[in-house]
């Protein structure tokens, strides 16, 4: 029987648990936010990012060749051509011979990644690895490869240099004060439901209060704690005697006896 069973949790409830358990939570929060930060300090490998910028549009050779809104709807249409051109094996292959680069073609291409702001003729080429100047070397070499690649493959000057690229000497992967925030709160939320449930599900009637509750009577009264008093008494015969019940006595019994036992030898 479940004399709690369709009991509807109220936020005294709530927060009652949450009085009786802030101390666990703030601990367990503890933990986990410093088990996180040692991990990540003992197993954390710094990489480093480069970016690059390119500019997609036709460039005539005529100085007074005046740009038209067709030429514009041209370079957005071939953004994503100039993107799988440009991670190519024409281009990444060369970049690995001209830069005696110790890699395959699979896993230059995992380190790069292309970004175009919506509604721009942009692409934003990036580089990362494990050495900034590393990074920035072969973004360049790519992006440099790729204009030329690209532009030959399209028969015309479609694709830009606009910005080598960039040096930020602050790890890409490092792990942020937002995250251990982030953390801090799921297992705090967590571990606050955890405690919860197994409130619920604890169906014994501590308090007076509980039992008119749950059980619909009256209580007249309360019996007093024998345990205690019993545990009293042992520790003064204990004190007293020696040990437990009539232990003392036995004592006494064995020495008399052994002394009448004596006398008579």
């Amino acid at each position: 029987m479940n004399p709690k069973k369709g009991h509807v949790i109220a936020f005294s409830d709530m927060w009652e648990v949450f009085l009786e358990r802030w101390k666990v939570l703030i601990l367990i929060v503890a933990i986990a936010v410093g088990g996180m930060f040692a991990v990540t300090k003992l197993t954390f490998t710094p990489r480093y990012q480069s970016t690059a910028t390119l500019y997609i549009l036709r460039r005539e050779n005529s100085s007074d060749y005046s740009y038209s809104s067709s030429d514009f709807t041209i370079a957005l249409n071939v953004v994503n051509d100039c993107t799988y051109l440009l991670k190519s094996h024409a281009v990444l292959d060369e970049v690995i011979e001209k830069l005696q680069l110790d890699t395959t073609y699979l896993n230059l291409y995992r380190t790069i990644s292309t970004k175009n702001p919506s509604n721009t003729r942009i692409l934003e080429v990036t580089v990362e690895t494990e050495d900034l100047a590393l990074s920035k070397r072969i973004v360049d070499q790519v992006c440099t490869e790729g204009v030329q690649k690209i532009n030959e493959a399209m028969g015309f000057n479609q694709v830009n240099f606009y910005e080598y690229g960039t040096m930020n000497p602050q790890p890409s992967n490092k792990t942020g004060a937002k995250t251990y925030l982030i953390v801090a709160m799921i297992t705090g939320v967590l571990a606050y439901f955890l405690f919860l449930v197994i409130a619920q599900l604890d169906d014994s009637l501590e308090t007076k209060e509980e039992i008119e509750q749950y059980l619909g009577i009256s209580v007249i009264g309360e019996i007093p704690n024998f345990n205690e008093n019993e545990r009293a008494g042992y520790e003064y015969r204990k004190k007293r005697y020696g040990y437990g019940y009539g232990y003392g006595y036995r004592a006494d019994n064995k020495k008399k006896a052994s002394s009448k036992g004596g006398d008579k030898a």
